[in-house]
């Protein structure tokens, strides 16, 4: 369940021209640009979600931002609560962000993934639904949907959205996990099994790769497979036993 930071292009015009202003002013407020900027750019191209945080509240607080820079403003610290486990005021910024710029397609996709990670799989299908409509040719928003959907149990519209997500973006490992997802469900081994051969070449540590691998072994009869890779996903990740059960596959029901 990928999203992106989204940098917007029209601040930067912004901070020039504020930048040429405070310069004409004098020193003194020459100096407040270049805080003003440092704001700018930590809000809108941080990867540390405490000091983005931060700097994009700032950014809103201050009114330094309008249009669709201050939508933009408004998801990333929604990006950034999100990444902290903040989910109630993630969704919060995105809702500000979406009232202010009801067109931007990464916003439905950024709050999508927030109610996958609180469980309203149903709500995140809706805002990858309009994220998809915003951004047909985004391959992150159909293999989330995909993810989304499989956790329904609404298995061949998710398997329909992964296929299209890889071939937007051949190889992509996310897709390629969810759609070894959608197939383990399905009791479908001998794809799940090569769908999670390509994630592992790609990520070899990946604990539920492993660990979706071995069940599927396990359903196919090849016991002995099944328990290498089992013990592999738990060396990794000693919870994920627990952490599959919650997404609806549990060993005992695979042997």
């Amino acid at each position: 369940m990928q999203r992106s930071l989204a940098a917007s292009v029209s601040v930067f015009r912004v901070l020039a021209l504020g930048s040429a202003a405070f310069l004409a002013a004098g020193l003194g407020q020459a100096a407040s640009a270049q805080n003003y900027e440092t704001l700018f750019k930590t809000c809108f191209a941080s990867t540390l979600p405490d000091r983005v945080i931060a700097s994009c509240s700032a950014v809103i607080g201050r009114r330094l931002a309008e249009g669709e820079d201050l939508a933009t403003a408004f998801k990333n610290r929604g990006n950034a609560h999100d990444d902290m486990g903040e989910h109630a005021q993630a969704l919060d910024d995105y809702g500000q962000a979406l009232a202010i710029n009801p067109q931007d397609a990464d916003a439905f996709n950024s709050r999508g993934t927030t109610y996958m990670a609180l469980g309203q799989h149903d709500r995140a299908v809706g805002d990858f639904d309009q994220a998809i409509a915003l951004n047909p040719a985004s391959p992150m928003a159909s293999g989330n949907r995909c993810y989304a959907r499989a956790l329904l149990g609404q298995l061949e519209t998710a398997l329909a959205d992964c296929d299209t997500a890889l071939r937007l973006k051949p190889g992509n490992p996310a897709a390629r996990a969810a759609r070894a997802f959608v197939h383990l469900r399905a009791r479908r081994p001998d794809a799940a099994i090569t769908d999670y051969d390509a994630v592992l070449r790609a990520r070899s540590d990946d604990a539920p790769a492993l660990f979706g691998r071995g069940l599927a072994r396990a359903l196919k009869g090849d016991r002995a497979g099944a328990d290498i890779d089992l013990a592999a996903a738990r060396a990794r990740q000693p919870d994920i036993e627990d952490e599959m059960a919650r997404l609806g596959l549990r060993l005992q029901d695979f042997r």
